[in-house]
């Protein structure tokens, strides 16, 4: 085997045991066929809930389109976060204050942002008192791709096997089977043709 090989595979295995204790250590259990590679941040009192082998990438020697950040997975305390099956994940930020659905086969893109609440509220005096803050839950179906930069806001569905084009900010209910972009994210065009011909 060359030096090479065996960094890159003591690396994974370094990476996934890391994991494996920040999982045990909160008292979660580790997922199954979870490959991890480079550190992860876990957060939060909440529900997390991670399917079948799923894939969270967090440095850009394992992606690279280029990984600014290692991928944080947030839940409040009275939030709900489930990622299904043969997701990839690749240094996103998701924080879950209420309700965040992630479908199987989802393509999570580099530095993606998923957010099911404001943070802060929009009035000042609000947020010099700490209230305010708007959340509302976010669910992204089955075989989505969120291109590279793709920031998710609150009360958003995004449909069946769409593609959210890099850097766009989606404020608002996407239908399955489309291309979408733009700040905010609209539909640019159908895809159920492009899916129909790869079926055939």
């Amino acid at each position: 085997m060359s030096p090479f090989k065996l960094l890159d595979r003591s690396e994974r295995l370094f990476w996934n045991a890391l994991a494996t204790l920040q999982f045990a250590v909160r008292r979660r259990k580790r997922p199954r066929h979870l490959s991890v590679l480079g550190p992860i941040g876990l957060g939060g009192a909440g529900v997390l809930e991670i399917g079948d082998h799923v894939t969270i990438v967090s440095k850009s020697r394992f992606n690279r389109a280029g990984v600014n950040h290692p991928t944080q997975l947030v839940v409040g305390s009275s939030g709900k976060l489930c990622i299904g099956d043969n997701v990839g994940i690749s240094g996103a930020s998701i924080f879950c204050v209420e309700n965040i659905a992630i479908g199987n086969n989802v393509l999570v893109g580099v530095n993606c942002n998923i957010f099911d609440t404001d943070f802060h509220a929009v009035d000042y005096l609000d947020r010099r008192q700490g209230r305010g803050t708007l959340s509302a839950p976010i669910v992204i179906e089955e075989d989505v791709w969120l291109c590279a930069n793709v920031t998710v806001l609150k009360g958003v569905r995004i449909g069946a096997r769409s593609v959210i084009a890099a850097g766009s900010v989606v404020t608002s209910d996407i239908p399955p089977d489309c291309l979408a972009g733009g700040v905010p994210c609209k539909v640019i065009r159908s895809l159920v043709l492009t899916h129909a011909g790869s079926i055939e």
